[in-house]
């Protein structure tokens, strides 16, 4: 079992999203099945009923084991601009608190940070929380078994509820926190107001109308600021996720007294209500802009604690016992299969002994050697002879009178002959002709005599010489197959 938990890897089957408020917890996840969403929320009186909310959410929904991903609700940090600084993104986390360290009440070291590029100016947004805050909650989540990935802040992920390619403004309200306005180029935040003098419900009374001809008008204000700072990409819809209101109905009054387009958000699934449900979603859509779980908040391995000593002592002396028990195993086993080689090896030398000495009653004495190769030569040169005898048909041995005879008779006023050459069964002719097509009917008259019929040419060239005359040859075979001639 102590081997085991040195090797157990960890495996996450489960994400799930937390939106953090000073009041209130609201969990988010996907169901078993993957086809609906799981959400409830716990409020919290302090701080310090955190740990307790957590573990009641985790063990109702059975997460344990699960990433878990914080979104930090306003009052839980702090939103910054600042000059860009000349560092690169993998120093932020320590550089961050020092740069914005005037800006803030808290010290550098109590503080965790991250930033990310504002589309509006070359500036830095940058975003600070309390060290002991995010420390309690990366130890709350490793004590119930889970696995933090990041921890962000809802006005940062709230731009998954926007286009990917449009500028938008976002009009949002939570239970009892008012009404606020954040713009995104991108689904990256650039502005951010609060409206106040504004009561809610917005709808439902006689000074409804009054409150959202306001409203209109500080929206409208907010999108001719906007205007003119995103000329290249202009706001082109106003979002309505407010909690407590009718957002199809504020949305269409809204967008009878301004001159854009006014939705409610539609990318959040239906059965997500509240705004801490809808920025827990968000965050489980989409990695984060910003994180401010950082390396230093991570737990650090403890590996050289006695127990760990005493584990990895008995470890090796397991590994070691083991190592020696296979060798000592692998050696006998060496040891059986030599001495069955030996054996084998000895009997096959013993069979090698008594074969080469009956070899040597089989073998021959040298003078018969060496009659049978003066044998074997007498033998080859009679081949030679005989097969040098086949060469010679019988046309040889009767002569060439008739087959001339038959040659005479086959004679034509268009051809006159000039040479022929007989070898065997094979004939070449050469000579010259009245006119080209006398050669081929010349030939066809071969086969009415019975000497020349059975000729065959495998070659025939007709030319002309000096004086226009046409010249023919027919050759038995090719002449780089032909023998020389004598």
């Amino acid at each position: 079992m102590l081997i085991k938990k040195l090797i157990k890897r960890k495996t996450v089957s489960k994400v799930a999203s937390f939106a953090v408020f000073e009041e209130k917890l609201t969990l988010v996840c996907q169901s078993e099945e993957g086809t609906d969403w799981i959400t409830d929320s716990l409020d919290v009186p302090t701080r310090g009923a955190w740990p307790r909310a957590f573990e009641q959410l985790i063990l109702k929904h059975q997460l344990s084991g699960c990433a878990v991903r914080f979104v930090l609700g306003h009052g839980l940090y702090q939103s910054l601009v600042i000059d860009k600084p000349a560092i690169p993104r993998q120093e932020f986390a320590s550089a961050l608190p020092f740069l914005v360290k005037d800006l803030v009440t808290e010290p550098p070291a109590n503080l965790v940070a991250d930033g990310f590029d504002e589309p509006l100016k070359d500036r830095l947004q940058v975003v600070v929380t309390q060290r002991k805050l995010a420390q309690q909650l990366v130890s709350i989540c490793l004590s119930l078994g889970c696995h933090p990935e990041f921890i962000t802040t809802d006005e940062v992920v709230m731009g998954a509820l926007t286009a990917e390619n449009q500028s938008q403004l976002v009009l949002h309200a939570r239970q009892k926190s008012g009404l606020q306005l954040t713009a995104f180029k991108q689904q990256v935040m650039c502005f951010q107001r609060q409206l106040r003098g504004f009561s809610q419900p917005l709808l439902g009374d006689d000074a409804a109308s009054l409150q959202l001809d306001g409203l209109a008008l500080e929206l409208q204000r907010s999108l001719d600021f906007l205007s003119a700072q995103l000329r290249d990409a202009p706001i082109a819809q106003v979002l309505v996720s407010c909690d407590q209101e009718d957002n199809p109905q504020l949305a269409e009054a809204l967008r009878q007294r301004l001159n854009v387009a006014v939705v409610p958000v539609s990318k959040v699934p239906e059965s997500l209500t509240t705004f801490d449900a809808r920025i827990a979603w968000a965050a489980l859509e989409q990695p984060p802009l910003l994180n401010l779980f950082h390396e230093s908040l991570k737990p650090q391995s403890r590996w050289l604690t006695l127990p760990n000593l005493v584990a990895g002592w008995a470890a090796g002396v397991v590994l070691i016992a083991s190592v020696a028990g296979w060798l000592q195993w692998q050696e006998v086993r060496a040891q059986t299969r030599l001495a069955q080689e030996q054996s084998l090896l000895s009997d096959k030398q013993k069979a090698l002994s008594a074969a080469k000495v009956a070899l040597s009653d089989h073998m021959p004495s040298e003078l018969k050697v060496k009659l049978s190769g003066d044998l074997e030569q007498q033998l080859v040169a009679k081949q030679a002879t005989l097969k040098a005898i086949a060469m010679h048909d019988q046309s040889l041995q009767a002569g060439f009178a008739g087959m001339l005879k038959q040659l005479a008779q086959a004679a034509s006023q268009d051809i006159s002959l000039n040479r022929i050459h007989v070898q065997g069964g094979k004939l070449d002719l050469e000579g010259v002709a009245r006119t080209p097509n006398a050669v081929p009917g010349w030939i066809q008259s071969f086969s009415q005599h019975p000497q020349l019929a059975n000729r065959r040419f495998e070659v025939m060239s007709l030319g002309r010489n000096e004086d226009n005359i046409v010249t023919f040859s027919l050759q038995a075979q090719r002449r780089d197959e032909q023998e020389p001639q004598p």
